[in-house]
C-alpha cells in the first residue's frame, strides 16, 4: 500500500494532477457512500457468526492435536448452523464480514491519458514493472468487499470433519475444515467516484437559478470532464449507452441554457442516466464473476450430492434384491 501512495503522488507530479472542483468534496462524496452502505449492510446471524468461529477453533485446536478439544468446537459449530437454519431453512449465501476501502486519483482526464499513453509505451518495449508502477495509482474508487458463508455448503464440511474426527481420522477432518473454509466467497462492488462527481455537479447545477448561466455551464463542462475520467480509468466506456446518453443530455442542456433556458425536464432525466450509470457501475466484473463462482460452488456441491444418492440408491435397490432372492 505505501508503495502504491509512492507512485500515486509521483504520478500526480509527472503529470501535473490537479484537483477537479467540484461543488461538494470528492471525499464527503465517497463518505456519504460509504455512510450508506454501512447503513444497509446486514448483519448476519450470531450462530452463524458463532459457528463459523468454532470451526476456525476447532483447526487451532487440530494443529495442537487436541482432538477432543477439536470435537467439541465442531459439535458447537454444528448447533450453532442448526439454530439458525431451523429459524430460517432459506438461507443460502450470506454475507458475514464487509471491508471499505477508498482510492483516489486526483489528475484530470488529460493527465490519465498521459500515464495510459506512457504505461502502454512501456509494455512494448517490455518494461513491465515501470508500466506498472505508472498504472497502478490509476484507481478512484470506492471498493466494498463482502466475504460470505454458503450455508449449504460450510455446515455439511463441518459435519464431514466432525465424522471423520469421530473415526479417530484427524488428516479428513483437518481437510473438511479446509473444505469448509474454501467455500466462503468474496464479493466486490467497486463504486467510481468520478461518477458521483459528476453526478453531484449536474445536481448542483440543476438547483441553480436560471439566471446563474454562466456558473451552469460552468459546472456541466466539469461534469463533463468527470464523465471522461470515469472513461478513461475503465469505470464505464465511451460506447455504453448509459455514456452516451449523458453526454448527450448535458450538451442539450448547455445548448438549452444559451437560448429558451427550460432545462427542468431535461435535467430529470440527466439524473435517472445517472442513477443507471452508477447502479450499472456497482455489478461490476468481479462481482459477477465472484457470483458465478458462487452459483457454480453450489451447484457442484449439489452435483456431488445427487450422485452420491443415486449411487446410495443402486446399492440399496441391489441389497433388497438380494435379500427377496434370499
Amino acid at each position: 500500500m505505501k508503495r502504491v501512495i509512492i507512485s500515486a503522488v509521483t504520478c500526480a507530479l509527472l503529470f501535473g494532477a490537479t484537483a477537479l472542483q467540484a461543488k461538494t468534496d470528492k471525499k464527503t462524496l465517497v463518505r456519504n457512500e460509504m455512510a450508506a452502505e454501512a447503513k444497509n449492510h446486514k448483519v448476519a446471524p450470531k450462530e452463524i457468526i458463532l459457528g463459523m468461529q468454532n470451526t476456525f477453533k476447532a483447526l487451532q485446536a487440530l494443529h495442537m492435536n487436541k482432538k477432543d478439544e477439536a470435537k467439541k468446537d465442531l459439535q458447537t459449530a454444528l448447533a450453532s448452523f442448526d439454530k439458525a437454519l431451523k429459524a430460517n431453512p432459506k438461507l443460502d449465501v450470506i454475507p458475514v464480514d464487509e471491508r471499505l476501502q477508498a482510492f483516489e486519483f486526483i489528475g484530470t482526464s488529460k493527465d490519465i491519458q498521459k500515464a495510459l499513453d506512457l504505461g502502454q509505451k512501456l509494455l512494448k518495449e517490455h518494461d513491465t514493472q515501470t508500466a506498472i508502477d505508472v498504472i497502478s495509482p490509476l484507481k478512484d474508487e470506492l471498493d466494498i468487499t463482502t466475504m460470505a458463508i454458503p450455508m449449504k455448503i460450510y455446515p455439511v464440511s463441518v459435519k464431514k470433519a466432525l465424522d471423520a474426527l469421530n473415526k479417530g481420522d484427524t488428516v479428513t477432518a483437518y481437510n473438511d475444515i479446509a473444505e469448509a473454509m474454501n467455500s466462503l466467497i468474496v464479493f466486490k462492488t467497486v463504486i467510481p467516484a468520478p461518477l458521483l462527481v459528476a453526478q453531484d455537479l449536474v445536481v448542483t447545477a440543476s438547483k441553480l437559478d436560471k439566471s446563474k448561466k454562466e456558473e451552469a455551464t460552468k459546472l456541466l463542462e466539469a461534469a463533463k470532464e468527470a464523465l471522461k475520467r470515469a472513461e478513461l480509468l475503465g469505470y464505464t466506456k465511451k460506447f455504453d449507452p448509459e455514456y452516451k446518453n449523458l453526454t448527450k443530455s448535458i450538451n442539450a442542456i448547455e445548448k438549452e441554457i444559451k437560448g429558451k433556458n427550460d432545462v427542468e425536464k431535461l435535467y430529470d432525466k440527466i439524473k435517472e442516466d445517472f442513477t443507471t450509470l452508477i447502479k450499472h457501475s456497482h455489478d461490476s466484473k468481479t462481482q459477477v464473476k465472484n457470483r458465478v463462482q458462487a452459483e457454480k460452488k453450489v451447484n457442484n456441491y449439489e452435483k456431488k450430492e445427487d450422485k452420491k444418492a443415486i449411487h446410495v440408491s443402486k446399492d440399496f435397490k441391489k441389497d433388497a434384491i438380494q435379500g427377496e432372492k434370499k
